[in-house]
């Protein structure tokens, strides 16, 4: 599944990051991070602060039982647009 959407917020959890298209929970749809691939985001230069109301481009698995949440995996399955 591909997503395109502005991000609203960022939230870091123990073992996972949110990039959430709304403020709100299960206002819209929020893309999962797993701790690891976060890491290799940030060291590739990504902060919470710098993604932050820029267009991304995402791909991976959707799945919908609190919102619609969709599992990347890879580092290439992510594009910031803007």
């Amino acid at each position: 599944m591909l997503l395109e959407g502005r991000i609203a917020s960022v939230g870091e959890r123990a073992q996972r990051t949110y990039l959430n298209f709304s403020r709100r929970r299960g206002e819209a749809a929020s893309i999962v991070l797993s701790k690891t691939l976060w890491r290799e985001m940030q060291d590739a230069g990504w902060t919470a602060a710098g993604v932050s109301g820029k267009r991304l481009r995402a791909r991976g698995v959707l799945s919908g039982r609190d919102g619609l949440l969709l599992d990347v995996t890879s580092k290439l399955a992510l594009e910031l647009i803007d």
